[in-house]
């Protein structure tokens, strides 16, 4: 599972998972090119979210290496995790927030200009401000993710399974802003089971089946 660049904002080498009876990954290869949506494709249970994980610093892989901007998961995640957005397949949300609440918190941790981007993701997306979280649909829920993600701007989006629980009209112009994101230099990496909903934005597909 393999691509080339002169540059590479993803380079996975060997990259290995075990769980007690289980192979959850086998020897990944992926390089990730900047300035590209690279589509993660496999059916569910394949090992995407388990390589996302690594990724992110959430998981420290059992044998081989990855580095995300030039940076070691295991040893830098905070900075990884301050330059990259990240959307997880079920996003964990502060529920007893409001929608707006939520924003103001996590733009604290952000330079200037992080509010107001994602008041107007929030407003695109047709999420009331004053509603609390828990009180979101799984749509809405996946909305909210979406706007911190992106409101400060991450040189690379990583996103697991990003459209589930979208409607086809949101679901739609948000794959066309990710085009919009390649655009100015930025790099995107998206999880999906579904190959006809991100072919048409993809620079470049790997596809995992069993850990490979």
């Amino acid at each position: 599972m393999t691509s080339s660049a002169t540059e590479s904002v993803i380079s996975v080498s060997g990259l290995a998972v075990h769980f007690p009876g289980c192979d959850a990954l086998r020897g990944i290869d992926l390089t990730v090119p900047k300035g590209t949506v690279c589509a993660l494709l496999g059916e569910n249970g394949a090992g995407k979210t388990t390589l996302i994980r690594c990724l992110t610093g959430f998981l420290k892989p059992s044998s081989g290496s990855c580095r995300v901007l030039g940076l070691d998961p295991v040893t830098d995640a905070l900075e990884i995790r301050r330059r990259v957005g990240y959307v997880a397949d079920a996003p964990a949300l502060y529920d007893w927030m409001r929608v707006g609440e939520i924003g103001w918190f996590a733009a604290s941790f952000y330079e200037e200009g992080y509010l107001d981007r994602y008041r107007e993701a929030i407003s695109r997306y047709d999420v009331p401000e004053d509603r609390k979280l828990k009180h979101l649909s799984k749509g809405q829920r996946a909305k909210v993710a979406l706007a911190l993600a992106l409101a400060h701007d991450p040189e690379l989006l990583i996103l697991d399974e990003p459209t589930s629980g979208l409607d086809p009209l949101v679901r739609r112009e948000f794959l066309e802003g990710m085009l919009d994101r390649v655009a100015t230099g930025r790099t995107v990496l998206l999880s999906s089971h579904q190959i006809a909903e991100v072919e048409r934005v993809a620079d470049e597909v790997a596809i995992l089946h069993q850990g490979r």
